[in-house]
């Protein structure tokens, strides 16, 4: 009794999976394609987790299926558009479900910052020669997020220290 239970258990995970990633691929979110599916969103996430009956690969293939409709929309826009029509809506999807493909990348590395606030100090010298070297040495001795922090403090009227 307990097998035929567990199977019909089983029977139902898998029909509210394949229902759940049909409406999912479709672009909803977890939650309206769990709701479609007569889940929750924690069992979606338990499904993921466990990778029950194989859910895990599925579950990113729908994602891939929904990057896929995006980009052929995007692509099928780019064709119909006319220039009184606003992409904005398409590119922020775009941004949002591919951004190794479409968000430009403008995130500074530390080492960028470094480097750029180490710049900003050699033209600094050259523009004020004379200023005491003490503070540029202790301001070496920070981090960038620091040093940027120190100087709006200082601006404020705070001690910068």
């Amino acid at each position: 009794m307990v097998e035929e239970s567990d199977s019909y258990r089983d029977k139902e995970a898998k029909k509210r999976q394949e229902s759940f990633l049909v409406v999912y691929s479709k672009g909803a979110s977890i939650r309206s394609a769990a709701k479609a599916a007569g889940t929750t969103r924690w069992s979606v996430k338990r499904w993921i987790d466990g990778d029950k009956f194989g859910f895990k690969d599925r579950f990113e293939s729908a994602q891939s299926d929904f990057k896929d409709s995006l980009i052929e929309r995007a692509m099928n826009r780019l064709e119909e558009q006319k220039a009184s029509d606003s992409p904005l809506l398409l590119i922020t999807m775009l941004n949002a479900y591919i951004p190794e493909k479409f968000r430009p990348n403008t995130i500074a590395t530390e080492e960028v910052a470094k480097e750029t606030i180490k710049e900003l100090r050699q033209l600094s010298k050259q523009a004020f020669k004379g200023v005491p070297v003490e503070r540029e040495e202790e301001m070496t001795s920070k981090s960038p997020i620091q040093q940027v922090e120190d100087i709006i403090l200082k601006k404020k009227g705070g001690d910068g220290n």
